[in-house]
């Protein structure tokens, strides 16, 4: 899940127009901004199978600080108040309703991965779309194409359609595998990836938004 997430800021953003649009836009992609970082820190594990690009074939061995339901709501909630603090009340709750947000939407598409806890021996859920990856890719345009258009004020709405087709696109070889090996050959660069296309695909959504 990509550029799904920002169909729900896009909602939020809709919702309280008073929260600067980088607020919500930051929270759908909290967790897997976080990851990177405990990837490189050691602690969270990825696998990453050099002869298939397919999202199916990624492993998320460990990740119960970003991806836990449990956790990475307490990591979401100390971010939020501290927005709140700098910020307002109101910018922070959306935060962390924005955090939040991206694990039920992970569950769709992950493949019983996902920590409910973090806690070592909890339970992990998904119901693993990314099994079927036409359907994935055409329901998940479609998420975020329907909610676009349907919540966001017509002069934005072409900028982010065609921000959020360019984003899929990029994202397509995941689903298709249109190459015989994976062209990210390690964990720390597939972190990287994620880390670069959620704070660019949010900074860019919120210049055609306030530009």
């Amino acid at each position: 899940m990509y550029i799904g997430h920002f169909a729900v800021a896009y909602l939020l953003i809709s919702m309280f127009p008073e929260v600067p649009p980088l607020v919500p836009l930051i929270g759908v992609g909290f967790p897997d901004i976080l990851w990177p970082f405990f990837v490189f820190l050691g602690l969270e594990k990825v696998e990453i199978n050099k002869d298939s690009p397919l999202q199916e074939y990624i492993r998320f061995v460990s990740y119960p600080y970003s991806h836990s339901l449990l956790i990475s709501f307490l990591i979401s909630c100390i971010a939020g108040f501290i927005l709140g603090i700098f910020m307002s009340p109101l910018a922070g709750a959306i935060f962390i309703v924005a955090s939040v947000s991206h694990w039920f939407l992970d569950t769709v598409v992950h493949l019983q991965d996902l920590p409910v806890t973090g806690f070592k021996g909890g339970r992990k859920v998904g119901f693993g779309l990314w099994k079927y990856p036409l359907v994935a890719f055409m329901s998940e345009f479609v998420f975020y194409a329907l909610v676009t258009i349907l919540v966001m004020p017509p002069a934005y709405i072409p900028g982010l359609l065609a921000l959020g087709a360019l984003g899929h696109l990029f994202n397509i070889n995941s689903f298709f595998g249109f190459t015989k090996d994976n062209p990210t050959k390690s964990d720390k660069a597939y972190a990287i990836f994620a880390l670069i296309g959620f704070i660019g695909f949010s900074l860019v959504a919120n210049y055609i938004l306030t530009g």
